[in-house]
This record gives structure tokens, sequence and C-alpha cells, in this order.
């Protein structure tokens, strides 16, 4: 019999990696992938993006809400690809309804990029799972020294990769001549409006400067439109205000994208970005790639996993194209690591002792779940018009304290 698998995933960047994960372990076991339903679902333009180039059908994605996870779902696994409250409640419904001794259901989750620092929320998230998932050696050093510091039941870490990196160890290095600069956002950073606005201000001038070169900003959605982080300032948003206010200029050189990453990381291109999981890809791809440094690097800029990797530059560099390339002992740390068999294996046997209900739901556990925090247990029962009258909210008191915190990843 093969191992089956449920993934469930409730936002854009979640769906990716619920797809990618499936579509790398293979036809040799049985995937489900369900949607659940909250207010950060992705559009049907994002859905596509994120079963583009796997095996997937999306026709085939279910849709459900978190009432429907109990002791009626029939996998060996469930694979939480979703944000934290979504995880952490829906470790709770399974858990509750199936007996502590005999348990049938095995949990396990992962983040859907650069995890590097952990961070204690995410991890109190996810921690009455059976494992977690890391894609790095130095996250799990990280996530382990985090274990360590807490007493009771604490996941298994297990190391994987990213599913949608294709490359075996180290990734080639491109060759052509640079035609295309794409700058990837990422929602949460920088924090500040006029940061934002000089960037896409020294994005305008590399196209000016480089004639010939195509400058893309890839956009995960558009102004308005869900994403796993809410976005305080779009780019798509700025842009046009920056037009009306004559500093781009009536005829921007900038062109907005949004679907699939692979769509615009074609060869000849370079890729920039202060902080976003696109610069993997753009890495694995042996595309030139710049993490821009001018707004600092800390852990509040989610960077810090770049240090030393070669690859940092600032904005008074791009319009030159001079991009660093990667150091090959920072690739072999992050995310660039070989594998073999070893992480599918340990996925099958766990998939194997809960079919055989040899999975055991410790009493720290029972107590852990009893313990949830209202505002996780709200995020993910009240209404959508509520919730979205809440961020609402949230964001115009954001704009007040002028950064963009986010509390649910």
């Amino acid at each position: 019999m093969k191992p089956s698998i449920l993934a469930i995933a409730d936002s854009d960047s979640y769906l990716k990696l619920a797809t990618t994960f499936l579509d790398r372990l293979g036809s040799s076991w049985q995937r489900r992938i369900a949607l659940v339903r909250t207010p950060v679902m992705p559009t049907e333009e994002q859905i596509a993006a994120a079963f583009d180039g796997t095996s997937l059908d999306p026709q085939q994605l279910q849709f459900i809400t978190l009432h429907q996870l109990n002791s009626t779902v029939q996998e060996d696994i469930v694979f939480a690809a979703a944000t934290g409250p979504v995880v952490a409640e829906a470790y709770s419904r399974i858990l509750r309804s199936e007996p502590a001794a005999a348990r049938r259901t095995a949990l396990i989750s992962a983040l859907p990029g650069v995890a590097f620092p952990a961070t204690a929320k995410g991890w109190n998230y996810r921690r009455a799972g059976d494992a977690f998932i890391c894609h790095s050696h130095a996250e799990a050093r990280d996530f382990s020294f985090m274990t360590e510091e807490r007493p009771g039941h604490q996941p298994t870490i297990m190391v994987s990769k990213l599913p949608f990196l294709n490359s075996g160890g180290f990734p080639p290095q491109q060759s052509e001549t640079i035609k295309r600069v794409v700058f990837a956002p990422q929602a949460k950073v920088p924090f500040l409006r006029r940061e934002r606005e000089e960037i896409l201000l020294t994005l305008e001038q590399t196209a000016r400067l480089n004639p010939g070169v195509e400058v893309v900003v890839k956009l995960r959605a558009r102004a308005g439109e869900p994403q796993t982080h809410l976005e305080q300032f779009p780019y798509d948003e700025l842009a046009e205000k920056l037009m009306q206010d004559g500093k781009l200029g009536p005829q921007s050189h900038l062109r907005f994208e949004t679907g699939s990453m692979s769509d615009v990381l074609s060869e000849g291109s370079a890729l920039v970005t202060v902080s976003s999981t696109a610069a993997l890809e753009s890495i694995d791809r042996g595309l030139p790639t710049m993490i821009l440094t001018d707004f600092g690097v800390s852990p509040e800029m989610i960077n810090t996993v770049f240090q030393s990797s070669g690859m940092l530059g600032e904005l008074s560099s791009l319009s030159a194209l001079q991009f660093g390339a990667p150091s090959k002992a920072w690739l072999r740390e992050n995310y660039f690591h070989r594998m073999d068999n070893s992480f599918t294996d340990a996925l099958a046997s766990m998939a194997s002792q809960a079919r055989e209900g040899r999975l055991q739901t410790d009493q720290d556990v029972l107590d852990f779940i009893k313990n949830q925090p209202m505002r996780q247990k709200l995020r993910t029962a009240l209404p959508t018009p509520i919730v979205k009258v809440l961020q609402k909210m949230r964001r115009t008191f954001q704009k007040s304290r002028g950064r963009n915190a986010n509390s649910w990843s």
C-alpha cells in the first residue's frame, strides 16, 4: 500500500510549498492538497502559479474549513503548509479527535522559505507536531537550540531541501550578459514608504542607464489582493503615486508582473531583493543575485541568513549591474546541500507508524493545545468579513506606527 499524505495550505506562498513538496514526493505516494478557507486565500492566478511546473492537477485542489480536520482524515500524514494559527488549530483538532495511545495521523509542518534565524513564535505554533522540516543545515541547528531551551514535547527536526529548488548541489553559474533585472519585493520589509520609493527610483534609473535591459517588478499580488503577509505599501500603488508626482515620469521604464516567478527568471536575468525566497530560486538557476543592504542586515530585515554569502550589495551598485557570486561554503550550509534518500525514507517510516496506530500523543501536548491563545482561535474561527474589518483596523494602526509588523507567520 502506498503511503498517503494530505497537504493543507491557506495562502499563496504556503500553497506553493504544498504543491512542490508533494510533487517531489512523486507518484509512489497517494497525494491530496486542500486549501483552507481563510482571509489570506490565494487568488485564481496565484493558485495557477503555485501549480505551475508540477505534475499535480489544480482541478483536484479541494477547499475545506478547519472544522473538517478531525478523525475523518484518511491520510497517514497531514502536512500543515499554512500560517501559524492555522497549523496550530489543525493540529489541535486532529489530536483531540484521535486516541492518544494509538494515533493514526502523523503531523508535520514547514515554513515556505527562509526560516533563519529561528523564531519562538513560529516554533510554538508548530510545537505540537511530530516533525518540523528545515531546509538547510543552518536552520536545523538554529531550531535545535530552541528545542533544548524548552521542556516537554518538541517535534523532531528533519532536514530536507526547499522543494522548488532543482539543483543537486552547487548550482551552475550563468555566463550570459544581463538582459533583464527582476526585483522581488518582500511584503514585510523594508518598513518605510520612503525606502520603498528609493528602490523604485533606483530601478527606474537602472533601466534608463542600461538601454536594452528590461526591469521587472515581480509582485506576489497586486495591491489589495491577498498574500501570506500584509503589505502596507504595495509597490504598484507606490509607482502610480510617484508617476502622478512626476518622479517616475509619464512613461515609466518599469514593468509590474504577477504569476509564476519561473516565468520571469529566464536566461539572461538577474534578481535583486531586500529579503525574498525568490533569491534562492534565482541562485538555483545560476542567475546573478543581489541582496540589498541599504536598509540594514538584521533579523528585523529577515536577511541575516545572507551574511557571508558573497551576494550582498547596495542600490548604488545596481545601476552598474555589479552582482557578486555566491560563496560555496555558504551554499553548502544554506539550502544548496546535496540530498540522499534519508528524508523520504524517514517520512515513509512515519507514515507506516501512523497507519499501524503506533503514534502516541504526550500529555504535555494535550495540555499545550488546551491553552492556545484566543487571538489564534479568532484568526481561524471568525467569519471572513469580520476578519477583514479587523485586518483593516490593524493596517491603519500599523501606518500610524510607521512599520508593518506581522503576527501570522
